[in-house]
Formats: structure tokens, sequence, C-alpha cells
């Protein structure tokens, strides 16, 4: 992925800014326009109050650049006495006026950054979702985990620092103002020296960039190296690979540190030079003030109180750049990710599920997975009838599972079609067909949660009459033992049940959709001989009454099948009745 300019990354972050509601944006920039507002007037009502209190007998006590009597005049045009308690109280009004608004201004800021984390997590998500099945089969999901959980945080923080940044700007842009009213020339040499600090940063501003580009990389692999080796715990205990996980796991986890505190020494850095050079410019003030331009201690007070306040200001606007632009890469990974997403995006169609009451024909079809040099399936011509079973059975790699995705529409076939009923299934109607299907794989996935949920997932609203219907032909009679029967959590990724169990209730759930057409995914050649019969009577007792494909390579277990397909290096090599193929061996 080539990187992006910082140009083109700014343009980027302003197009997902506007595509947030209005209504919180013009509320924020209200209450930042208020603030910066009561900052900027509270400033200006200094000289001339410091003025009135060192002189309290004249109520015409100036500065040398006449801001008290143009002060003077608003509070006459507001029927106002200028006196120093008229003054006092102004200022009082306008820091209350100031600290209500950056209350609001806080939680507004909140509640954006919280609102476009949440939508554009959803967007990925979404995204994600609805991509083809032969495109996502190919991607590292350590690349999406990393992406939703870090990558999109990253980026409210950015959002986060953005409106900081904006708000230390406003408030900049304000104090400059105040200060050039008391005093033009010194407002000048001080923001004169401020942009030439600013300019110096450059390089600093490059490298953050560059380092959060690299924080997300490094995010990537320690995502990866945790979701690797939870996954293949049981065989890490078994193996007695514990320190090598362990090693693996802080050399990513130093990787990612090594990054974030490259970050923190270069915001570190510049924020020194920049406290460097404010207590250098505050000297310059001072020695030119009273000591070149004798200034009046009164405005040279409100000058020295602007100044104290502009130069963190500066500071700030400057770490604030650093950490949003340490975010912008972040931002970038996410669009790349949406951008191929709606390449390989899937048709968005609603509808009825597809029938199958006929016949389902595969003519010609043959798929090639991207990156390999043969086709996992070729010239497959195979003809399927609605209530019968069918086996498809042959050695591992010859095909069999890429066929059964042909079958579900995951993959869309090279050449060739997919019929049903006559239909050809074309692109437009793949999501459909596949809300007609039920699948069984050989690694049933349940989810942390009750037998009750995990069916759950199949019809929303099953009852428990229902559910128990469902248990009973998937031969699952099993879960009415359990003390808390429906209710029963089966453990991470259903660890607490044995494996034919788990794949009992995997059955149940896919009998529940009353599918048009049950494919079984080698379901029962990880079970033991008992399972495994558990398992094959619920496939008889099916027969009939629903479509069945049923893969696998044990010719036992699938020897109450209607056909029997034999797949060789990504080709039928032989079909017909169990009769048939028995003579053919």
């Amino acid at each position: 992925m080539k990187s992006a300019t910082i140009w083109q990354r700014t343009q980027t972050f302003f197009a997902l800014m506007c595509q947030q509601p209005r209504r919180p944006l013009v509320a924020l920039t209200f209450c930042m326009t208020i603030v910066s507002v009561c900052e900027g007037f509270g400033v200006s009502l200094l000289a001339p109050m410091l003025g009135l209190l060192q002189n309290a007998a004249s109520t015409n006590a100036q500065t040398s650049n006449g801001t008290s009597s143009q002060l003077a005049q608003v509070f006459t045009a507001l029927g106002i006495p200028f006196k120093g308690w008229s003054i006092l109280l102004a200022f009082v009004a306008l820091q209350i006026l100031r600290i209500v608004a950056q209350f609001f201004r806080e939680n507004i800021s909140t509640q954006v950054q919280c609102d476009l984390v949440d939508r554009l997590r959803e967007r990925c998500f979404m995204a994600v979702l609805k991509s083809e099945w032969t495109w996502l089969s190919q991607r590292n999901n350590a690349e999406y985990s990393n992406l939703l959980l870090t990558d999109v945080n990253r980026i409210g923080f950015g959002v986060n620092f953005f409106i900081q940044l904006t708000s230390a700007a406003a408030q900049l842009l304000v104090y400059a103002v105040a200060a050039l009213w008391l005093s033009v020339p010194m407002t000048l040499l001080v923001l004169a020296t401020c942009i030439l600090f600013f300019f110096t940063e450059s390089r600093l501003r490059r490298e953050a960039l560059e380092l959060g580009a690299g924080l997300g990389q490094t995010s990537q692999r320690l995502h990866s190296t945790v979701q690797e080796s939870l996954q293949g715990m049981k065989l890490v205990k078994i193996l007695g690979n514990e320190s090598r996980h362990l090693q693996k796991f802080l050399q990513s986890m130093q990787g990612y540190r090594g990054q974030l505190l490259k970050f923190q020494r270069s915001s570190s850095y510049s924020r020194a030079r920049m406290q460097f050079g404010a207590t250098l410019i505050l000297a310059v003030l001072l020695y030119t003030g009273l000591e070149l331009r004798r200034l009046p201690i009164a405005e040279m007070a409100a000058l020295i109180f602007v100044f104290s306040r502009l130069m963190p200001l500066g500071s700030q606007l400057q770490q604030h750049l650093h950490q949003w632009l340490h975010a912008l890469p972040a931002l970038e990974n996410t669009e790349h990710l949406l951008a191929e997403c709606r390449k390989v995006a899937e048709p968005d169609l609603h509808g009825a599920p597809s029938t199958f009451v006929q016949t389902l024909e595969l003519r010609d079809v043959s798929f090639q997975y991207p990156g390999r040099e043969r086709q996992a399936v070729r010239d497959i011509n195979l003809t399927i009838h609605a209530k019968t079973t069918t086996a498809i059975i042959g050695e591992s790699g010859a095909g069999k599972s890429t066929l059964a995705d042909v079958l579900m529409g995951l993959l869309r076939p090279d050449s060739g079609a997919m019929i049903i009923d006559g239909n050809t299934l074309d692109d437009a109607a793949r999501v459909q067909w596949r809300h007609a299907l039920a699948y069984v794989p050989q690694e049933p996935v349940l989810f942390n949660d009750t037998i009750r949920s995990n069916l759950l997932w199949a019809v929303s609203d099953a009852d428990d009459t229902v559910l128990w219907q469902a248990l009973e032909k998937a031969a699952a009679g099993f879960v009415r033992d359990l003390p808390l029967g429906l209710d029963t959590v089966v453990g991470d990724q259903g660890l607490r049940l044995s494996g034919g169990e788990r794949q009992r209730i995997a059955l149940a759930r896919a009998l529940l959709r009353r599918p048009a057409l049950l494919i079984l995914d080698e379901a029962t050649s990880a079970l033991d001989m008992e399972n495994e019969e558990r398992i094959r009577q619920a496939i008889v007792n099916l027969h009939g009454d629903l479509t069945v494909v049923a893969i696998g390579h044990r010719m036992a277990t699938l020897k109450h099948a209607d056909q029997v397909i034999i797949m060789e290096a990504g080709h039928i090599s032989g079909q017909g009745s169990w009769t048939d193929v028995q003579k053919s061996d």
C-alpha cells in the first residue's frame, strides 16, 4: 500500500469529519467560539483594570496605547460605569461564561469522538461481513481485529486531538489579537519567533507520521501473535511450547512498545524545544518592555499575563498537532480496507430465500484460488435431486470442500454455472440462495453462551418446543440430562462439551433453519465410533425430508446415500449409487 502525503491524509480526515452529524459539530464550534471570545475579552480587561486599581483616584486612567479609553467608550455605550469594580465584575462574568462553555465543549467533544468511532467501526465491520468469501479466506483475521479494536480507537484519539488542536488555535488567535491591542511591536516580535519555531519542527512532524504507521504494523503483529497462540493453546500445551510462544509474544510486545517509546521521545523533544523557546521569548519580552520601551507597569503586567498564556498554548498546539499526525496512518489503513471491501462487496439484496424443489445442477464448473497454480475443482458436472442424499468422498485436497463452497454460493465459479430448478444462479441471487441453506463444518462453531443462545442464531424467535424438536432430530437428547438444560453455557468454542456433543448441537442449529439444502462437511471425521454412529443415524432419519450433501472419506458413514460422487485432484473420477461405487472398487 503506497503511503499518502500529509495533505492527502488531511483531506481524508476532513472528509470523515464532514460525514458526521452536523448538530453536535455546530454545538462544538459554538462552544469553542464562546471560550475563545471570553478568553480574549477577559484578557483585554486586565490592563485597564490594573491601571484603575493602581490609580483609583482617576476614572480615566489610560495605558499608553489607549485601550482603557476604548473600553470606557464600550462601557459608556452599554450604560455601565467605567470603574474598577465594574471591570472586575465583567471579568468574572466572562470567566464564568468561559467555564460553562468549556464544560459543554469537553462533553460534546467526547460525544463526537465516540459517535465517530462507533460509526466507523460499524462501517468497517459491515464492510468485512459483506465481502466475498474468496477475498476473506485469503486474509489474516488479526488484520481485522487490530483495525476494528486498535486502529479505529486511534482515529478516535486523533479526532480528540484535532478538536483540542482547533481549540488551542482559536485561543491562540484570540490571545494574539489581545496582545496586538496592548502592544503591536511586542506582539509581532513574539509571533515572528513562534512562527520560526513552528517551521523548525517540520522534521518532527514527518517523524510523527512515520511512527504512527510503524505503530499500526507492530500492533497488527501483536494481535496476530496473541490470536494464533490462544487459538492453538491446546497444541501449545501438548507440545510443551509455552516458552517459545511466550518469546514470540514478548518480541511482538517489545516491537509495539518500541514504537510507543520512540514517539514519546519525539514528543518530549518537541515539547522541550518549545519550552526553551518560550523561556527565551519571555526574557526578551521583559527586557524589551521594561528597559527599552519602558511600558507602564499595568500594561506590562497584562502583556506578561497574555504571553504567559500564549506560549503554553503554542506548545499545546504543537503537541496536539503531533498526536493528530501520529493517528492519521490509522485512518489511512481503515480507508484502505474499506476501499478493498467495496471492490469485493457482495450484492446487497433482500427478499425470500431461493427455492429448491426439483434439481440442482453444476455444469462445467471450474474454480481456482488466487495465487494457486492449479484449479481446486475443474469441469464439474453434477445433478442433485431434491430430498435426496448425495455423498461426496475423496482424499484430502481432492476438492470436496471447495465443491461444497460452490454449492453454497460462497465461491463464484470461474467458469460454468449452477442451475437451480432451471434458473441459473448469478451474482445477484447467490446471497439469497445461501439463506436457504444450512451448513455443519468439521469443527463446529459454538459461541461462549448457552445452548439456547447458540441455537437461536439460526432462528431468533424459536420457542423451546421447536428447539427441543431440533435437538431430538439431531440425536442431541443429552441436553435434557444436563443440570441447566438449554441454559447450559458451552464455554469458549464449546470446550465444555465433548466433540460429539458439539457436533450434534451444530446439527440441531442447522435443522432449525428448515433448509432446502443441508451440507455436512466432514461432520463425523473427528468423532469416535459411538458419536459417529449417532450422527450417521440422525442423517439417515433425515433421508427424504430434505436434501443432504454429506462430504467425507469414510465409506461406511455414507453408504445410505442415493448417489456417491468420488473426487480426485479436483474433478469427478467416479459417480453412481452406493452399489455402483462398491463394484468399481
